[in-house]
């Protein structure tokens, strides 16, 4: 084709006139054809061509329509396609599945949902949507927050749900996981085995959504974040190549961090397909405390201070408010008292040790004014509340006395340290000023916390507009407007604010040299027309 809109151009004296020889005649002839049957050929491989004609108009992107030329491809390159391919005349009611995650974000239905089994699958599907201009989202578990795997483009969704390999390496405590395992499923694989995957968000995501969203939960303090427990990732390029961002070992001084670029990109550059991470002993023993507060102030300098100390056995340190230990009380018919409290958890092979870290943090709880503390040697019997505290999303839903249970707003920022007793107590003071209660929860020692807002469909907007108040606040006091749910399109018009417009070119610049064609779940995380901080979908 090429040649000859050269050929159109050239004077009559071009070489380019030269006579077509017979192999060149039968190609042209072979695409002409393709072109009616609406193939598009690539050398000896056939693939399903988009027609321009209904190509829809994206910041000035084109983008090509799903057809039944595009589906019949991918089912090709699927080892199974009757139980790994969804389209409306297949399954249209299953689709719905696909359409949203557990966010308020408007749905929209994909035209096609993939399922592959394997990293080389998941290539050919690429491939066959970046040759025909082919919108992909990149779907997990679907617990996201920010509405990041809902398809708005409305054409391909490659679902990881059946990339379930997990092969663990005792050895070197590496696991290599496929992206579609729950983070349920690979502890299960693990405790048998004498290991733990350390990130716990409270939901069970996928941990290629896990990665993708850079969500990490309620173990950083021992564990690190999913970042840190990242050592390589297998990744589908937009083009359908297959690169593994670096190899296996604990250093590596060899060029770009590929790995760190696609940790929290959010399918926006790539398909994660396989994760290597980190994984640790189990250990023996667990205790547990719980201890109430004044006021969250009170609380938050308490956790500074015990960050202080030497810590070798505490796994988890979190805070919930006052209202949403009435909440909790409310769903799970527990009795704590209605203040601001501190929930932690220790682990270690020696009771000693944990003793010993327990009576530290003890002395320092007992100098920032702590009331009551309960504390279990045996972790089985603090079970019960750590299960209301992953809940705090149901007992929001009740927490307000309404016939009906209410919808849920979460949202979640993260602060420096010093500054999240600030952050919080504004944050409620505010919603409590319009009349609207502010659940809380908060890995703490990370700075981060997540507000739950029940509302009813006519307060959206009034709650929107303080979620709003309340990641300027973040970023005002040196933080972030999201810690691990995401940018998705929900926060996508904070990103300005928090980066600043020269930042913003830096990410923009590395998503059009990874993906020119803009084809990588569109309209997540930036926005590509625009410096405007108030841009809407």
């Amino acid at each position: 084709k090429s040649q000859c809109n050269h050929a159109r151009m050239a004077p009559a004296s071009s070489c380019c006139q030269r006579e077509e020889s017979k192999r060149e005649r039968q190609q042209r002839d072979k695409t002409l054809r393709g072109k009616e049957r609406g193939i598009r050929i690539h050398s000896d491989r056939r693939v399903p061509m988009a027609s321009p004609a209904n190509s829809k108009q994206n910041g000035g992107r084109k983008y090509g329509v799903v057809n039944p030329g595009i589906v019949r491809a991918i089912g090709a390159a699927l080892s199974s396609p009757s139980s790994c391919l969804l389209t409306a005349a297949s399954n249209s009611s299953k689709l719905e599945d696909y359409s949203k995650d557990r966010s308020f974000h408007p749905r929209a239905v994909p035209k096609v949902v993939v399922m592959p089994k394997t990293t080389e699958e998941v290539a050919k599907v690429v491939r066959i949507c970046w040759e025909n201009k082919i919108p992909i989202t990149t779907r997990g578990a679907g617990t996201g927050l920010e509405g990041g795997c809902i398809p708005y483009e409305g054409a391909v969704v490659i679902s990881t749900e059946k990339l379930k390999s997990v092969s663990v390496d005792s050895f070197n405590m590496y696991v290599d996981v496929g992206a579609g395992v729950l983070k349920n499923e690979l502890n299960g694989v693990l405790n048998k085995q004498g290991f733990v995957f350390g990130p716990d968000p409270s939901s069970n995501p996928s941990v290629g959504g896990m990665v993708s969203t850079s969500g990490s939960g309620l173990s950083t303090l021992r564990y690190g974040t999913t970042r840190e427990n990242v050592v390589s990732l297998l990744v589908v390029t937009p083009k359908g190549d297959i690169v593994k961002t670096r190899q296996k070992v604990r250093k590596a001084s060899t060029g770009y961090e590929l790995t760190q670029l696609y940790i929290g990109a959010e399918g926006t550059l790539g398909v994660i397909t396989e994760i290597c991470f980190r994984i640790f002993p189990q250990q023996k023993f667990r205790s547990g405390a719980v201890a109430t507060f004044p006021s969250l102030e009170l609380a938050a300098g308490a956790v500074v201070a015990m960050l202080k100390l030497d810590r070798s056995t505490i796994v988890r340190c979190e805070l919930v408010n006052a209202e949403m230990i009435l909440a909790t009380n409310k769903n799970y018919k527990t009795s704590l008292e209605a203040k601001p409290t501190l929930f932690l958890e220790f682990r270690a092979n020696d009771k000693d040790a944990i003793r010993r870290e327990w009576d530290a943090s003890r002395k320092v709880l007992d100098g920032f004014g702590v009331g009551d503390i309960k504390f279990s040697e045996e972790g089985d019997k603090i079970d019960e509340i750590w299960s209301a505290r992953r809940g705090c999303y149901f007992s929001s839903m009740v927490a307000r006395d309404e016939p009906k249970p209410d919808l849920v707003f979460v949202t979640d920022v993260c602060v420096p340290v010093k500054n999240l007793a600030t952050c919080i107590s504004q944050t409620e003071s505010d919603f409590r000023r319009h009349g609207l209660p502010c659940l809380l929860c908060a890995h703490i020692a990370d700075g981060n916390f997540h507000c739950l807002i029940p509302y009813k469909p006519h307060e959206k907007k009034q709650v929107q507009k303080l979620e709003h108040a309340m990641l300027e606040r973040a970023v005002a006091l040196g933080g972030a407007v999201s810690g691990e749910h995401g940018v998705g399109i929900g926060k996508r018009e904070h990103m300005c604010h928090e980066h600043g417009k020269h930042h913003i070119g830096v990410q923009r610049a590395i998503k059009r040299a990874l993906d020119p064609d803009l084809i990588m779940n569109p309209h997540k995380i930036l926005d590509m027309n625009t410096d405007d901080v108030k841009s809407k979908l």
